[in-house]
This record gives C-alpha cells, structure tokens and sequence, in this order.
C-alpha cells in the first residue's frame, strides 16, 4: 500500500498534489485582488507560487504561476504577458529550495534559524526578476509609469534629487517596489512552510522519481558513460524546442502578415471617417471668406475649434487640414498644427497660404479637381511618411470647394506592429518555458533516467562474471521502474533479458504523439493572438455605443435574455456597434447628406444601405477563422431598421426573430438621432425624443429594450449631456 501511495505521488493528478496546486493558486488570486483594492503598486501573486514550489516541486509551482496569470489576465488583460517571470520565479525558488541549495543544507544541519543572507540574495534575485525585468515589460506595454501614488512619490523623488530621466526613474522605482513586495511575498510563504506539520510537507511533495533514486555516485556514474554522446533526452527536448520555434515562427509571420493588413484598414477607415467628420463641420458657402479673412472671418474660430476635437479624439490622426485644391496649387483654409511621433512640434499654415500640390497626388489631379473621392494616398515629405484620406466639401449647388484631409503617421503602424511583436513574444515565451521545463522534467524522470540506469546495470550485468550475475540482477530489480507506460514494459522485458530495442521505439513513438499535441496547444494559441478591433471615433457611434451598452447592462440585471447575454456576447455587441451602419459607405452623398426630406426613389436607395453593410461584412467574417464579433456586427448592419411588428426593412422580420443585437442597436439608434441635430432637422427635446421611444413599445422597438433604457434614463442623461457639452 505505501509502494501503491508513493507511486500515485508521482503524478500531478495526485489529489495531494492538486490540492497545494489549487490551494496555491487561489491564495496567488486572492492577495492580488485584495491588494488591487488599494492604490500600492504591488501585487503579491507570488506567494502560492513560492510556497508550490517549496513543498510540491518545481512542477507545481512553475504550472501555479502559469494558471495565476492565466486568470489574473481575465481580470486584468496583461498578466499572461508576464507569465514567463512568474514562471522563472518558481524556477529561481526551486533551486533555493532545492536539496542541494544552501537552504536546505542549513535546515538539515538541525539549525531552525532561517539563513538571512541567503534568504536576502534569493529576494534581491526575485525583485530582479518581478521588476527590472517586469518593469521594462511594463513601460513597453503601457508606455508610462505607474500612478499609484507611492510610485509617483518614488519617481518625483529621484526626478527631483538626482535629476533622472522618466524612465531610469521608473525602473528604480519599480525595482524598489518590487523589492518590498518580494520580502512580503517571502516572508509569508515562509510563515506557511514552517507552520505546516512535516507529515503535511511529505503528503504534498511531488516525487520526481519514478524508481529507486539513484545516489550521486551512481548518477555521475551513468553521466560519466555517456559523455560526449546526446542523450535521449536532449534529443526530445531539442526536437521539442526546435519544432515548436519553426511552427511558431511560421504561424507569426501568417499573423504579422494579417495584423499588419487589418491594422492599416482600420487605420485607413479611421482616417476616412475623420476627414468625414471634419467635412461635416464645415460651411461649404464659407471657403472664400475663411481663406481671405482667416480667424477674423465669422465662425472660422468656431469651426477651428471643432476640427480641434475632432482631430483630438483620434490618437492615430497626425495632421487634420482643409485645403481648397487648385490646377497646380493648394490653398490653405483651416490647417491644425500637431505634435509629431518624435516629439517635434509642427505650426499649422496660417488661411490663404498658397502649398504646392503633393507629388503623390499627381495621378489624382484630374478627380480633385472634379471634386471626387480618392483612396488613402501615401504621401512622404520634410515631416515623414503618412497616408492621407481626402474627403471632398460640397457647397448647396453641389461643387467641390475644398478638401478635408486627415493624415495619420507611417510610423504608427510600424509602432502597432511592434506592440504587437513583444506581446507575441512574451506570451510565446510563457507557454515555451512551461513546455521546455515539463518537457525537461518529464524526459529526465520518464525517459532518461529509467533507460540509463536499466542500461548502467545491464551492463553491469553483461560484463559480470561468475556470482556476480545474482547481484546484478538484483540492482535491476532493486530499481523498481514504475513508469506506468512502454518504459515500464521495457524494463520489465529487460528483466527477463528481452525486447529492449522494441520497448525503446515504442517509447519514443508515444513520447512524440505528446509533443505534437503540445505545438497543436501553441498553435491554436498563437493563432488566437491576432487582434480585430473597430476605430470609428464619430460622436453618433460613440453615443448609440454607450446606449447600447446601457441596454445591454439593464436586460442583464432585470434577468432578460439570460441564455444570449453572456459576458462575450455583451462584448461582442459593444465593440460592433460602431459598425451597424457600415452600408451607407455605398450610399452617394448626395442623398446621404440632402438636407431636406428623401424622395421615394432616394429612400429606397438610402434603404440599401442595411444589405449593404450585411454584404460587408460577411466579406470581412469569410476571411477570418472562428468565432469574432464581426458576426454580431452583421445583424446590426443589416437588421437595425427592422420593427418590432414586422414592418421593418429589409426583410421584414418581425419580434424575437429579429436578433437581439439588432433590436438593441434599433432602440440606440432611433434615439440618437431624434435627441441629435441633423442637417434635416434640429434635435427634439430629451424627453420628448424619450416618450417616442416609449411610444414605439411593441410596434418599432422591443419592448424589453425599451423597459431598460427608459428605467436608466439618469445614465442616458449623462450620455446625452457628455457629447452635448463637447
């Protein structure tokens, strides 16, 4: 029964072993989230990691640091990057808790008094770990210290005494908070280990051996025959190491190549919109005067000031300008100055300054002049490289008077490219760690070590003579290999003197079917780290976004649509909802933009634009594998003018048939644009566009939308005030 209990001990599903796992975890977890409740900039998710590895090995501590960060990530979005620290944190541990560190020399000596200058180094090592290496992740991530208010104490202090620059400051800072909270970390994992009764310790220690453990003697003996020869084991783990880079490798240069094209889409479409929003401020009937009397002309300070907010509320738009274009010329009638990547200022032209025609535009001459669109153009000059989108002004008669144009810096997506790069690398680098070293640890125990030593005897066997053969024999069966796989049949097989060559093949056969299916856990990983994300930055997205998740919020709490409204769903709504009239792109602005009533024929056609934006879309959905929000950006698109009653467009869906994000977006968008102005109509007022919306009950909207937006009108309120005032 004991042989029974310690072979079970063997393995991490021992439920001793998944309990400390477990128990180390969510102790990990739970001083995280308590700590997070303050403003100190710790963290102390280390201290199940250390007190794993202490007393299970180093195979449960380096799998709770990777399951901590794993979980912390839902909460927080960045811990997986940081996984590997952690990781290394147990590697680092298990060496000072080892058998043969001077720590555990000192406690077998019999002295119970902790050794304080190891115990010092091994801190100072783990706050090297969590935060000079974990500070540098930290500014590449977020590109700012922390402002927790004893950093920004520590950093205003040595900013001030010793006159170091933002960053050097951040980096002592982070290595000094880190240090305290290490020495927190330590000191109560310490606290555990020495209040736990020794039998507790025995009953959680994960046994890395798999047979009669061999002394040192016998093992340098076994390193000694094989000396100079790559050993199984290397071999494995190479194979491991090797092949996971080269899939790696592959499958992040598939990525980059699709983060790169949707990241210059979704720059692209920003820009657009922004030189969109931009031309709707303008007056076309104004271009003359602005361009004689520039700021003295009435409302040019006004409009300024709103292309200001305009370019402000979009991180990537460098430069936001109007120019009227001329034959061989550009006449400058709004030109907002900007601070570029590299921290140079850049003065805007002053009204009717006259700007030569950029050589990129040549091709393009004869459309601007005609007052047509252009796609993005990639223009290069003194201040860098951009890709500019024109989109053409039209005064009351229909003729082109100027251009708005918003530029967004090469150099940006060079700077997302790399974000994305270092978040790559770090999360491979975690999930590689923890294959090498349950890989080198597997091999060593599982592979290695059992087929050397069977080999160490059997020569011994082969080479004795005489009675010797007896005590050979009785070494091998001394060792007690219970792999509880082919190397067990192996050794039983060599007990008997036969099948050894079959037993080995056999092993390594199997052994390879675990690392195939540890790249296939990568790949599919490394697949899911491309990133889609929506950039239109309108005030009318912004707000039927903030409708919509105000909905949203209330059909979850009045208990509405349990089974659909998950917390991804709630997600997946949210982040489409921007797109729901992704159609009128189609749209000709003459009938987008009319000013008065829509006749039959341009309704129809205006009507299209719900087909349209659905046909976009499943383009979109068709080039990505899996599951993404797209697919709730579709029903948007294309249902967010259906009704309730069925007298909708475009197919005439009628109650719960119509999806749900539709009906949402419905209720979202309606009100918008009866609380908003438009160049059709001025904005109703906030309670009268409510009570419509009320009346729309059961015919136009769901009367469940309906219930919850109407019982949140304190947040619509706030909603509705916030994009007033701006």
């Amino acid at each position: 029964m004991k042989r029974m209990f310690e072979r079970k001990k063997n393995s991490i599903f021992h439920p001793a072993v998944l309990a400390l796992m477990l128990i180390s975890i969510l102790l990990n977890i739970f001083l995280s989230m308590l700590i997070r409740t303050t403003d100190l900039p710790f963290f102390v998710d280390t201290v199940g990691t250390i007190t794993a590895t202490a007393l299970g090995g180093i195979v449960p501590g380096i799998i709770t640091a990777f399951i901590t960060n794993a979980v912390n990530f839902l909460m927080d979005g960045q811990s997986i990057f940081y996984a590997s620290l952690n990781m290394l944190i147990a590697i680092v541990s298990a060496l000072f808790f080892g058998d043969n560190s001077p720590y555990s020399k000192h406690k077998r000596s019999g002295n119970k008094k902790i050794c304080i200058p190891d115990v010092i180094i091994y801190i100072l090592i783990l706050s090297f770990i969590g935060g000079g290496i974990g500070g540098e992740i930290t500014w590449y991530m977020n590109g700012v210290p922390s402002d927790a208010p004893l950093s920004v104490s520590i950093q205003r202090w040595l900013s001030d005494n010793l006159s170091l620059n933002i960053w050097l400051c951040h980096v002592i800072q982070t290595y000094i908070t880190d240090t305290i909270d290490k020495a927190v970390s330590v000191g109560i994992a310490f606290i555990i280990i020495t209040i736990l009764p020794e039998k507790v310790k025995d009953y959680v220690r994960l046994s890395s051996w798999i047979q009669k453990p061999l002394t040192f003697e016998e093992q340098n003996l076994v390193h000694k025959k094989h000396k100079g020869r790559m050993s199984i084991g290397t071999r494995i783990n190479l194979i491991i190491i090797l092949s996971t880079l080269l899939i790696t490798v592959v499958a992040f240069v598939f990525s980059l190549i699709s983060f790169r094209e949707k990241t210059i889409e979704t720059l692209s479409e920003s820009a657009e919109q922004i030189a969109y929003l931009a031309s709707r401020e303008i007056d076309p009937d104004m271009i003359d005067e602005y361009i004689k009397k520039g700021n003295a002309a009435q409302g040019y300070a006004r409009v300024k000031g709103r292309l200001t907010i305009i370019k402000n509320s979009s991180p990537d738009i460098a430069f936001l300008y109007v120019y009227k274009i001329q034959k061989n010329s550009c006449r400058v009638v709004f030109d907002l100055g900007t601070t570029l990547s590299n921290g140079n200022y850049v003065e805007g032209e002053a009204p009717g300054v006259v700007v030569p025609v950029e050589e990129a535009l040549q091709p393009y001459m004869n459309d601007l002049l005609a007052g047509k669109r252009i796609p993005p153009v990639q223009i290069v000059d003194e201040y860098g490289s951009f890709l500019a989108s024109y989109c053409p002004v039209y005064d009351s008669k229909g003729n082109c008077v100027c251009y708005a144009v918003s530029n967004i810096e090469s150099e940006r997506i060079g700077f997302l490219l790399g974000k994305y790069f270092g978040k790559v690398i770090l999360l491979f680098s975690g999930f590689m760690m923890l294959i090498v070293a349950v890989s080198i640890l597997t091999t060593r125990y599982h592979i290695v070590m059992p087929i050397m030593s069977m080999t160490l005897y059997a020569n011994e066997l082969a080479d004795s003579k005489g009675g010797a053969d007896e005590e050979s024999l009785e070494k091998i069966e001394e060792l007690d290999i219970h792999t509880d796989d082919e190397v067990e049949q192996l050794y039983k097989a060599i007990c008997k003197l036969t099948g050894e060559t079959v037993f080995q093949l056999n092993e390594n056969r199997n052994k390879a079917e675990a690392i195939s299916k540890m790249q296939n856990v990568l790949i599919i990983t490394m697949a899911d780290m491309v990133e889609s994300r929506d950039s239109d930055t309108g005030a009318h997205v912004l707000k039927t976004a903030a409708y919509v998740r105000i909905i949203l919020q209330g059909l979850r709490r009045n208990g509405y649509y349990t089974e659909k409204i998950t917390d991804k769903y709630m997600r997946d709504v949210e982040m489409s909802a921007p797109l729901h009239d992704v159609g009128k792109i189609n749209i000709p602005d003459a009938i987008l933009n009319k000013p008065g009533k829509l006749t039959a024929e341009e309704y129809e056609i205006m009507k299209t634009h719900t087909t349209a934006g659905m046909n976009i879309l499943e383009k979109a959905i068709s080039s990505m594998e899996g599951d993404n929000y797209l697919k709730e950006a579709r029903n948007m698109a294309a249902y967010h003018h259906e009704r309730w009653d069925g007298k909708g467009y475009p197919e005439g869906l009628h109650g719960e048939v119509i999806p749900l994000s539709a009906r949402i977006m419905a209720v979202a968008d309606v009100f918008d644009a009866l609380s908003s102005p438009r160049v059709y109509k001025p904005a109703f007022p906030l309670e009268e566009a409510l009570k419509m919306i009320q009346e729309g009950a059961g015919t136009q909207f769901d009367p469940k939308c309906v219930e919850v937006f109407v019982d949140s009108i304190v947040e619509v309120k706030k909603i509705h005030k916030k994009y007033q005032e701006t």
